[in-house]
């Protein structure tokens, strides 16, 4: 009796839902109403239908606390529904989803027709490429997620009430598809590739809910936002869209440029751009996330692409996916797929480039680009911080070193000129000509053709005994360069350790070529000596080393000065890789006189006997010396509440003599400072 009782509710249940209604909004493509009525409709049958049968085969009314106890009349329903036993009769059942079958397929047919329309959903199943069934799976889950009456159905399916989303078992009974779901649902499955399921948990194999990541319902529900799981750094940009290629490897120096290529060579209306994922949950939210915008992926990868990352992008086969690294990868770590190789130009930021990303440049975007010659990327950063600054592009140049480099050399910022500069004619034209050939670079090797190799940079060595004006003249070649210098003690940066040398010379040339400063080599001596013979380990490793700066300084793209008070213990393979030589010799006397005034500001009181023609004359010493001198005499006469008189100058004089070793009473000084 209690069956046939269920039998005649579910009977007019079945009148009570059929036939469909027609849709609440028009069915127009890219409809996204349209889309979420179609979809709910289609669950909602399909629920209902098992529903009905559920209650039907069970013969019994639902319980409240199903799934929390089993007790007797539990048991006998268990063994009366176990699938290798005798089954029962199925009469009542077969008419229920007879009944159903005009809704169930008219509901069918209208979530076929908005697939091919522009909704979220239908954009995610065309991006993931599923299946027409994996798509009704999605639809489904989804459809169960975004609404509590749905769930409390699926608990009654489940015969849980705690289990209140789709299991693999509730799926199989709901969808009645008649294949296998576990090729859909499984790692291989499209879904999971996609990375749109949730993992299954701890539950066990058949109880495990099916269930979209949150992400995913957050899409449908308007949502555009990045994950935060994503790796920090991750933009989505747009992209030409007009290339053809599904794997693309990309490498050059210049991370704009190599990205550019990448995007260009993706069959991709845009792209997400992510540093290399470290995780699992990282690499699938950036599968997911180029999924449902219909994305490409360009992964940037500083190193060697691991086996574990390609296996990942390899397994994505849906999206179009690009590696950009600043080397090219090695064959046997790319896909194992066809793929093309992107070709990029790691040519400096043309004049257009700077007139477009510095807008009111007034023409003078073809100076700027010949003076600094910037990658696109430092282009890009530059225009960002002359933004910051108020348009001072000079001063957003400087910028770009900030960080990167001043942990490793100290950091100068030009303020003197020419004119602070004493020295011979000659010697001044050859560190002009430091200057001249970076300014001229890009005519030279660019519209004449020249051969950039090995570089375009420019080395230069400063020979001359301490003080006579070689830091000096690297700050000021810096200033016209129009950048900062960045002053290197080699002797700091030689290591007992076997290889240390080389990985602190490589911080500095990595992070020099990458803000485009002057580096300055002090004492450069310490590590360009005369390579020996090999006679142990440690005469190899020296060799090791020097090999290595001469490497590092041939390919170097920016501007090298080495300064050394020993020019002839060089190596002489360094002289071939100099392209500028100045000799700093101590000042003669005409020069002395000139340091002497330059060193004596126009607001400092000068005594009326003050004679440096006299110190000129008699004294020889270095310009540094001279401007200490100066400056100690400044300090004397301002504790004395006097102005800088010549007895003030000949005590600072004697007193920087003594500091040097040099005795005031030598026959050399004797003259100066018997008039006192």
């Amino acid at each position: 009796m209690f069956r046939t009782t269920r039998v005649l509710d579910s009977q007019a249940m079945l009148r009570r839902a059929a036939p469909s209604p027609e849709p609440p909004v028009s069915r127009a493509a890219g409809d996204r109403k349209a889309e979420a009525w179609a979809v709910g409709r289609f669950a909602d049958v399909l629920l209902q239908r098992a529903a009905l049968v559920a209650r039907v085969e069970r013969n019994r009314a639902p319980d409240p606390l199903a799934g929390l106890k089993v007790d007797d009349a539990d048991l006998a329903a268990l063994l009366a529904e176990l699938p290798g036993l005798e089954p029962g009769d199925a009469g009542a059942a077969a008419a229920i989803e007879a009944g159903l079958d005009d809704a169930v397929a008219a509901a069918r047919d209208d979530l076929a027709a908005v697939w091919e329309g522009g909704g979220p959903l239908a954009s995610v199943a065309r991006a993931a490429r599923l299946e027409p069934l994996a798509a009704e799976v999605l639809a489904l889950i989804c459809a169960v997620e975004a609404d509590p009456r749905r769930q409390r159905l699926v608990g009654y399916l489940n015969d849980d009430v705690t289990a209140r989303r789709l299991t693999l078992a509730s799926l199989a009974v709901v969808l009645r598809a008649g294949t296998p779901l576990g090729p859909l649902l499984g790692p291989g499955g499209r879904l999971r590739r996609a990375a749109l399921l949730a993992p299954l948990g701890d539950l066990p194999f058949a109880a495990a809910a099916i269930v979209p990541v949150p992400a995913v319902m957050w899409w449908l529900a308007g949502d555009e936002e990045l994950e935060p799981e994503l790796t920090p750094g991750t933009e989505l940009v747009a992209a030409p869209g007009t290339g053809t290629a599904l794997l693309v490897a990309a490498a050059g120096r210049d991370r704009r440029r190599r990205i550019d290529a990448a995007r260009a060579a993706l069959a991709a209306p845009c792209c997400l751009v992510s540093p290399l994922p470290e995780s699992d949950a990282a690499f699938d939210a950036l599968i997911r996330q180029a999924t449902l915008r219909g994305a490409g992926v360009v992964v940037e990868c500083e190193g060697e692409l691991s086996s574990w990352a390609r296996e990942r992008l390899e397994r994505a086969d849906h999206l179009a996916v690009a590696v950009a690294s600043p080397t090219p990868q090695p064959l046997a770590r790319l896909f194992r797929r066809p793929f093309v190789e992107a070709d990029v130009d790691d040519a400096a930021a043309t004049p257009e480039e700077w007139a477009a990303a510095l807008p009111g440049l007034d023409g003078a975007s073809s100076a700027l680009a010949a003076t600094y010659r910037l990658s696109a990327e430092q282009l890009d950063l530059v225009a960002r911080a002359t933004g910051a600054t108020g348009g001072d592009v000079a001063h957003g140049v400087r910028r770009l070193a900030a960080g990167a480099i001043d942990t490793v050399a100290v950091r100068t910022v030009p303020t003197r000129g020419w004119d602070d500069l004493v020295l011979e004619g000659h010697r001044l034209d050859a560190v002009r000509e430091i200057a001249l050939r970076q300014r001229q670079r890009g005519r030279v090797f660019g519209e004449w053709g020249f051969s950039p190799r090995p570089s375009t940079g420019v080395v230069a060595l400063f020979a001359g005994p301490s003080g006579t004006g070689k830091t000096l003249a690297a700050e000021i070649v810096a200033g016209e360069c129009g950048v900062d210098l960045y002053k290197v003690d080699l002797a700091n940066l030689v290591s007992k350790y076997i290889g240390e040398t080389e990985k602190n010379l490589a911080r500095i040339f990595d992070a020099a070529e990458a803000s485009r400063v002057v580096l300055f080599f002090d004492e450069a001596d310490a590590l360009l000596g005369k390579r020996s013979e090999v006679a142990d380990a440690h005469d190899r490793y020296a060799n090791i080393e020097v090999a290595y700066l001469l490497q590092r300084l041939e390919t170097y793209e920016g501007v090298a000065v080495l300064a050394t008070n020993l020019a002839n213990n060089l190596d002489s393979a360094f002289l071939r890789r100099l392209h500028v030589i100045v000799e700093f010799p101590l000042p003669k006397a005409a020069e002395r006189r000139r340091i002497w005034e330059r060193s004596l500001p126009r607001a400092a009181p000068r005594g009326a006997d003050l004679d440096l023609d006299r110190l000129a004359d008699e004294v020889e010493v270095s310009g540094g010396t001279i401007r200490n001198v100066a400056v100690r005499a400044a300090f004397l006469a301002a504790d004395a509440g006097s102005a800088i008189t010549m007895a003030v100058m000949l005590e600072a004089l004697r007193r920087e003599l003594e500091k040097l070793g040099r005795l005031p009473s030598a026959p050399e000084h004797r003259r100066v400072f018997e008039g006192r």
